[in-house]
Protein backbone atom coordinates (compact mmCIF):
# COMPACT_ATOMS: atom_id res chain seq x y z
CA UNK A 1 0.00 0.00 0.00
CA UNK A 2 2.82 2.27 0.66
CA UNK A 3 3.88 2.00 -2.34
CA UNK A 4 0.90 3.10 -4.39
CA UNK A 5 1.26 6.91 -2.23
CA UNK A 6 3.46 8.12 -4.37
CA UNK A 7 1.67 8.06 -7.41
CA UNK A 8 -1.84 9.18 -5.20
CA UNK A 9 -0.12 12.06 -4.32
CA UNK A 10 1.42 12.51 -8.00
CA UNK A 11 -2.06 12.00 -9.74
CA UNK A 12 -3.74 14.63 -7.08
CA UNK A 13 -0.82 17.23 -7.48
CA UNK A 14 -1.62 16.86 -11.65
CA UNK A 15 -4.72 16.93 -10.87
CA UNK A 16 -4.93 20.01 -8.93
CA UNK A 17 -2.29 21.80 -11.22
CA UNK A 18 -5.11 20.96 -13.90
CA UNK A 19 -7.83 22.82 -12.52
CA UNK A 20 -5.65 25.49 -11.53
CA UNK A 21 -4.62 26.32 -14.98
CA UNK A 22 -8.33 25.47 -16.03
CA UNK A 23 -9.35 28.44 -13.94
CA UNK A 24 -6.62 30.68 -15.32
CA UNK A 25 -7.36 30.06 -18.89
CA UNK A 26 -11.05 30.22 -18.42
CA UNK A 27 -10.48 33.66 -16.53
CA UNK A 28 -8.16 35.27 -19.70
CA UNK A 29 -11.09 33.99 -21.68
CA UNK A 30 -13.97 36.04 -19.84
CA UNK A 31 -14.07 39.43 -20.82
CA UNK A 32 -13.55 42.12 -18.34
CA UNK A 33 -16.56 43.91 -16.79
CA UNK A 34 -14.25 47.42 -17.50
CA UNK A 35 -14.11 48.34 -20.94
CA UNK A 36 -13.42 51.71 -23.76
CA UNK A 37 -11.10 53.36 -21.06
CA UNK A 38 -10.40 56.81 -21.73
CA UNK A 39 -8.79 58.54 -18.97
CA UNK A 40 -6.94 62.00 -19.41
CA UNK A 41 -2.96 62.23 -19.01
CA UNK A 42 -2.33 65.44 -16.53
CA UNK A 43 -3.57 67.46 -14.12
CA UNK A 44 -2.81 70.20 -10.97
CA UNK A 45 -5.42 71.01 -8.53
CA UNK A 46 -4.19 74.61 -8.70
CA UNK A 47 -5.57 75.36 -12.27
CA UNK A 48 -8.81 74.92 -11.95
CA UNK A 49 -9.17 71.81 -14.56
CA UNK A 50 -10.60 68.61 -14.20
CA UNK A 51 -9.22 65.60 -15.78
CA UNK A 52 -11.99 62.76 -17.34
CA UNK A 53 -12.40 59.46 -16.77
CA UNK A 54 -14.44 57.58 -18.98
CA UNK A 55 -15.05 53.99 -18.80
CA UNK A 56 -18.16 51.36 -19.19
CA UNK A 57 -19.41 49.02 -17.63
CA UNK A 58 -20.58 45.26 -19.05
CA UNK A 59 -22.78 44.15 -16.42
CA UNK A 60 -24.86 46.09 -13.86
CA UNK A 61 -23.03 46.60 -10.51
CA UNK A 62 -22.75 48.04 -7.02
CA UNK A 63 -19.78 50.32 -8.46
CA UNK A 64 -17.44 52.22 -6.27
CA UNK A 65 -14.14 53.96 -7.59
CA UNK A 66 -11.35 55.98 -6.35
CA UNK A 67 -7.98 57.53 -7.00
CA UNK A 68 -4.95 56.18 -5.74
CA UNK A 69 -1.05 56.54 -5.48
CA UNK A 70 2.03 54.65 -6.40
CA UNK A 71 1.74 52.84 -3.13
CA UNK A 72 -2.22 51.91 -3.65
CA UNK A 73 -3.56 54.64 -0.80
CA UNK A 74 -6.76 56.10 -1.73
CA UNK A 75 -5.95 60.01 -2.39
CA UNK A 76 -9.68 60.91 -3.47
CA UNK A 77 -13.11 58.93 -3.20
CA UNK A 78 -14.80 60.06 -6.83
CA UNK A 79 -17.50 58.03 -6.42
CA UNK A 80 -19.21 56.08 -3.38
CA UNK A 81 -20.85 52.30 -3.91
CA UNK A 82 -23.90 52.52 -5.73
CA UNK A 83 -25.85 50.74 -8.32
CA UNK A 84 -24.99 51.32 -12.22
CA UNK A 85 -26.87 49.54 -14.84
CA UNK A 86 -24.72 48.49 -17.70
CA UNK A 87 -22.92 51.79 -20.15
CA UNK A 88 -20.67 54.32 -20.00
CA UNK A 89 -19.05 55.94 -16.67
CA UNK A 90 -18.21 59.88 -16.95
CA UNK A 91 -16.02 61.09 -13.52
CA UNK A 92 -13.84 63.91 -13.37
CA UNK A 93 -11.03 64.42 -11.33
CA UNK A 94 -9.07 67.38 -10.10
CA UNK A 95 -5.97 66.33 -9.09
CA UNK A 96 -7.24 67.47 -5.13
CA UNK A 97 -7.52 65.47 -2.28
CA UNK A 98 -11.36 65.01 -0.57
CA UNK A 99 -10.33 67.57 1.58
CA UNK A 100 -9.54 70.06 -1.41
CA UNK A 101 -5.40 70.71 -1.29
CA UNK A 102 -3.39 69.82 -3.94
CA UNK A 103 -2.39 65.93 -3.97
CA UNK A 104 1.67 65.85 -4.24
CA UNK A 105 2.94 65.69 -7.81
CA UNK A 106 3.35 62.03 -9.31
CA UNK A 107 1.37 59.45 -10.72
CA UNK A 108 -1.55 58.63 -9.92
CA UNK A 109 -4.49 55.64 -11.28
CA UNK A 110 -8.19 55.45 -11.11
CA UNK A 111 -9.52 52.05 -9.34
CA UNK A 112 -12.74 50.61 -9.96
CA UNK A 113 -14.48 48.21 -7.26
CA UNK A 114 -17.23 46.13 -8.62
CA UNK A 115 -18.71 44.77 -5.48
CA UNK A 116 -21.25 41.60 -7.59
CA UNK A 117 -18.26 40.51 -9.55
CA UNK A 118 -16.35 40.65 -6.00
CA UNK A 119 -13.23 42.70 -8.10
CA UNK A 120 -10.63 45.58 -7.68
CA UNK A 121 -9.33 46.96 -11.08
CA UNK A 122 -7.03 49.28 -11.47
CA UNK A 123 -7.19 51.15 -14.63
CA UNK A 124 -3.94 50.91 -16.42
CA UNK A 125 -4.21 55.09 -17.59
CA UNK A 126 -1.88 56.88 -15.60
CA UNK A 127 -3.20 60.21 -14.17
CA UNK A 128 0.46 63.03 -13.53
CA UNK A 129 -0.43 65.22 -11.36
CA UNK A 130 2.03 68.22 -12.57
CA UNK A 131 1.97 71.33 -10.38
CA UNK A 132 4.74 73.32 -10.89
CA UNK A 133 3.97 76.44 -13.32
CA UNK A 134 6.07 77.05 -16.53
CA UNK A 135 8.06 79.60 -17.57
CA UNK A 136 8.51 81.67 -20.69
CA UNK A 137 10.89 84.18 -22.18
CA UNK A 138 10.28 86.07 -24.89
CA UNK A 139 13.93 85.87 -27.42
CA UNK A 140 12.90 88.07 -30.58
CA UNK A 141 10.73 89.27 -32.65
CA UNK A 142 11.05 89.51 -36.21
CA UNK A 143 9.45 93.36 -36.59
CA UNK A 144 9.12 96.59 -34.09
CA UNK A 145 6.75 98.15 -36.81
CA UNK A 146 4.18 96.47 -38.37
CA UNK A 147 1.33 97.30 -41.21
CA UNK A 148 -1.37 94.92 -41.50
CA UNK A 149 -2.94 96.06 -44.60
CA UNK A 150 -2.28 92.73 -46.51
CA UNK A 151 0.29 93.81 -49.03
CA UNK A 152 2.72 90.87 -48.19
CA UNK A 153 5.12 93.40 -46.61
CA UNK A 154 5.49 93.87 -42.97
CA UNK A 155 1.91 92.31 -42.09
CA UNK A 156 2.52 89.65 -39.70
CA UNK A 157 4.39 90.13 -35.98
CA UNK A 158 6.38 86.98 -35.45
CA UNK A 159 7.47 86.50 -31.53
CA UNK A 160 10.32 83.67 -31.04
CA UNK A 161 10.15 82.74 -27.31
CA UNK A 162 11.23 79.97 -24.82
CA UNK A 163 9.41 77.41 -22.83
CA UNK A 164 10.35 75.77 -19.35
CA UNK A 165 8.43 72.79 -20.54
CA UNK A 166 5.98 72.20 -23.08
CA UNK A 167 3.33 74.84 -23.15
CA UNK A 168 1.08 77.38 -25.08
CA UNK A 169 2.34 80.73 -25.30
CA UNK A 170 -0.48 83.34 -25.05
CA UNK A 171 0.12 86.64 -26.32
CA UNK A 172 -1.49 89.71 -24.67
CA UNK A 173 -1.94 93.22 -26.34
CA UNK A 174 -2.64 96.04 -24.23
CA UNK A 175 -4.06 93.49 -21.16
CA UNK A 176 -6.23 91.70 -23.56
CA UNK A 177 -5.58 87.84 -25.19
CA UNK A 178 -4.91 88.38 -28.56
CA UNK A 179 -3.59 84.81 -29.41
CA UNK A 180 -3.39 81.61 -27.95
CA UNK A 181 -1.44 78.82 -29.59
CA UNK A 182 -2.27 75.16 -29.85
CA UNK A 183 0.35 73.23 -29.72
CA UNK A 184 2.60 72.60 -26.50
CA UNK A 185 5.60 72.18 -28.43
CA UNK A 186 5.70 75.45 -30.74
CA UNK A 187 8.59 78.10 -30.29
CA UNK A 188 6.98 80.96 -32.42
CA UNK A 189 3.64 82.93 -33.04
CA UNK A 190 2.18 85.14 -35.42
CA UNK A 191 0.02 88.48 -34.95
CA UNK A 192 -1.69 89.40 -37.97
CA UNK A 193 -5.03 90.91 -39.11
CA UNK A 194 -6.10 87.66 -39.86
CA UNK A 195 -6.11 86.55 -36.11
CA UNK A 196 -7.17 89.58 -34.05
CA UNK A 197 -4.49 92.77 -35.00
CA UNK A 198 -6.44 96.18 -34.27
CA UNK A 199 -6.39 97.81 -37.34
CA UNK A 200 -5.72 101.22 -35.43
CA UNK A 201 -2.27 102.46 -35.59
CA UNK A 202 -0.33 103.26 -32.44
CA UNK A 203 1.82 101.53 -29.90
CA UNK A 204 0.56 98.38 -28.36
CA UNK A 205 2.31 96.98 -25.33
CA UNK A 206 2.70 93.42 -25.28
CA UNK A 207 3.37 90.12 -23.28
CA UNK A 208 3.64 86.91 -22.76
CA UNK A 209 2.66 83.67 -20.60
CA UNK A 210 2.84 80.11 -20.87
CA UNK A 211 -0.33 77.29 -20.12
CA UNK A 212 1.14 73.83 -19.53
CA UNK A 213 -0.75 70.48 -20.43
CA UNK A 214 -1.96 70.37 -16.49
CA UNK A 215 -3.32 73.83 -17.00
CA UNK A 216 -0.82 75.87 -14.81
CA UNK A 217 -0.38 79.58 -15.72
CA UNK A 218 2.79 80.85 -15.44
CA UNK A 219 3.97 84.48 -14.79
CA UNK A 220 4.11 86.95 -17.23
CA UNK A 221 7.04 87.94 -19.44
CA UNK A 222 8.02 91.34 -19.18
CA UNK A 223 6.72 94.03 -21.76
CA UNK A 224 7.65 94.66 -25.05
CA UNK A 225 6.00 96.94 -27.64
CA UNK A 226 5.34 96.96 -31.01
CA UNK A 227 3.80 99.50 -33.44
CA UNK A 228 1.33 99.39 -35.96
CA UNK A 229 1.45 101.65 -38.67
CA UNK A 230 0.19 101.74 -42.27
CA UNK A 231 1.37 105.41 -43.13
CA UNK A 232 3.13 108.34 -41.54
CA UNK A 233 4.10 112.08 -42.20
CA UNK A 234 7.70 112.94 -40.44
CA UNK A 235 5.83 116.34 -38.88
CA UNK A 236 2.50 117.49 -38.35
CA UNK A 237 3.10 121.37 -39.26
CA UNK A 238 5.39 121.91 -42.15
CA UNK A 239 6.32 125.35 -43.05
CA UNK A 240 8.36 127.03 -46.07
CA UNK A 241 8.14 129.97 -47.94
CA UNK A 242 6.64 130.75 -51.17
CA UNK A 243 9.08 129.34 -54.21
CA UNK A 244 10.59 127.08 -52.00
CA UNK A 245 9.58 123.28 -51.58
CA UNK A 246 7.77 121.13 -49.05
CA UNK A 247 10.12 118.59 -47.72
CA UNK A 248 8.94 115.74 -45.25
CA UNK A 249 9.94 112.56 -44.55
CA UNK A 250 7.04 109.30 -45.44
CA UNK A 251 7.54 106.59 -43.16
CA UNK A 252 5.02 103.41 -44.78
CA UNK A 253 5.74 99.84 -46.40
CA UNK A 254 3.92 100.09 -49.20
CA UNK A 255 5.77 100.39 -52.70
CA UNK A 256 3.92 103.47 -53.76
CA UNK A 257 1.37 106.13 -51.86
CA UNK A 258 -0.53 109.03 -52.62
CA UNK A 259 -0.64 112.39 -52.18
CA UNK A 260 -2.69 115.54 -52.69
CA UNK A 261 -2.42 119.38 -51.52
CA UNK A 262 -5.08 121.63 -52.66
CA UNK A 263 -5.82 121.17 -55.80
CA UNK A 264 -3.07 119.06 -56.88
CA UNK A 265 -1.71 115.18 -56.47
CA UNK A 266 0.15 112.74 -57.68
CA UNK A 267 1.34 109.10 -56.86
CA UNK A 268 5.31 108.47 -55.52
CA UNK A 269 7.59 105.85 -54.48
CA UNK A 270 10.30 108.06 -52.51
CA UNK A 271 10.11 107.86 -48.57
CA UNK A 272 10.75 111.81 -48.35
CA UNK A 273 8.27 113.87 -50.58
CA UNK A 274 9.23 116.94 -52.00
CA UNK A 275 6.70 119.28 -53.50
CA UNK A 276 6.65 122.89 -54.86
CA UNK A 277 5.67 125.01 -52.25
CA UNK A 278 3.38 127.29 -54.26
CA UNK A 279 1.19 130.67 -53.32
CA UNK A 280 1.30 131.78 -49.71
CA UNK A 281 -1.50 130.48 -47.48
CA UNK A 282 -2.49 127.00 -45.58
CA UNK A 283 -2.59 124.11 -46.96
CA UNK A 284 -3.65 120.59 -45.54
CA UNK A 285 -1.24 117.70 -47.05
CA UNK A 286 -2.69 114.11 -47.61
CA UNK A 287 -1.09 110.87 -48.25
CA UNK A 288 -2.58 108.00 -48.55
CA UNK A 289 -1.82 104.19 -48.81
CA UNK A 290 -4.78 101.22 -49.28
CA UNK A 291 -7.20 103.70 -47.76
CA UNK A 292 -4.90 105.19 -44.95
CA UNK A 293 -4.30 108.00 -44.71
CA UNK A 294 -1.68 110.70 -43.10
CA UNK A 295 -2.44 114.65 -42.80
CA UNK A 296 0.30 117.57 -42.33
CA UNK A 297 -1.12 121.48 -41.81
CA UNK A 298 1.75 123.22 -44.71
CA UNK A 299 2.04 126.67 -43.97
CA UNK A 300 3.65 128.93 -47.16
CA UNK A 301 4.25 132.12 -46.14
CA UNK A 302 5.55 135.12 -48.68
Amino acid sequence: MARFLPVVLVVGLLGGSAAAFAVTERLKLERSPIFATRVGKVVSCASGRRVKIDFRVRKADDLSVAVVDGNDHVVRALVPSHHVRPGPQELKWNGCHDSGSPVPDGIYRPRVHLAGEHRTILLPNPIVVDTKVPQISMTRTNLKVVSPDSDAIDDYLTVFFHTSEPARAVLYANGRKVVQLKSFNAHSLQWGKRNGMPSKPGIYRLWLRAIDQAGNRGPRTSTFKVQIRYIELGRNVIRTRAGGTINVRVSTDARFYYWRIGPRHGRVRTRRLTLAAGAPGRYQLVVSERGHKARALVVVSP
